[in-house]
């Protein structure tokens, strides 16, 4: 109840979140996501059943945990999103948090761009993350498995993993838990126009 309270709170009062799917990228290509995106600040976002994925970008600020509770699922095993928890350009003052299911084609947890996380990454308990890179990527060529990817910005707190990653990597490689600085499409967007 406290649950759908916060998420009928945040729909009201910010034109910001959206609840099922969302445009704009392939992150957000999924259906019963939670997206926060622009200039929104929030709270805890937190997911205990089942949903498509959750997306927080462009420059939003979550002031607490990003959550998938137990029994919470994200993507379905038979259409799975690109990205189970995606966090790109934004920043997560505090931790994101897995533990139940996540179902990805590319990467079940993903940090990338300008994004800070001041509490970092933990899949604990009997968290579950599948990737199987089978979602192809840009280009058309198949798509990578990363169970949780960390990709520029600032991240501190460190990853944990106390559950379950398995990732099988479809037509390219397979991660469980990849930590590297931008990728040279990020450093070309950051890079100054002359």
């Amino acid at each position: 109840m406290a649950r759908v309270s916060l998420l009928r709170r945040l729909a009201w009062t910010s034109s910001a979140i959206v609840l099922g799917a969302a445009s704009g990228g392939a992150a957000l290509a999924c259906d019963h996501s939670i997206a926060l995106s622009g200039s929104a600040s929030t709270g805890d976002v937190s997911n205990g059943g089942s949903i498509g994925c959750v997306t927080v970008s462009d420059h939003a600020v979550v002031n607490g945990n990003v959550v998938n509770e137990a029994p919470g699922k994200i993507g379905a095993a038979s259409s799975k999103p690109e990205t189970g928890i995606s966090v790109d350009n934004a920043t997560i003052n505090g931790a994101i948090v897995n533990s139940g299911v996540i179902n990805a084609g590319g990467a079940a947890i993903s940090v990338t761009g300008s994004s800070v996380v001041t509490d970092g990454i933990k899949n604990e308990g009997g968290a579950t993350v599948n990737t199987t890179g089978d979602t192809a990527a840009p280009g058309g060529e198949g798509g990578r498995a990363v169970g949780i990817a960390v990709s520029g910005g600032r991240f501190f707190g460190g990853i944990t993993n106390t559950g379950t990653i398995t990732v099988i990597g479809g037509r390219s490689r397979a991660t469980g838990i990849g930590v590297g600085g931008p990728t040279t499409d990020e450093r070309q967007r950051q890079a100054p126009e002359q």
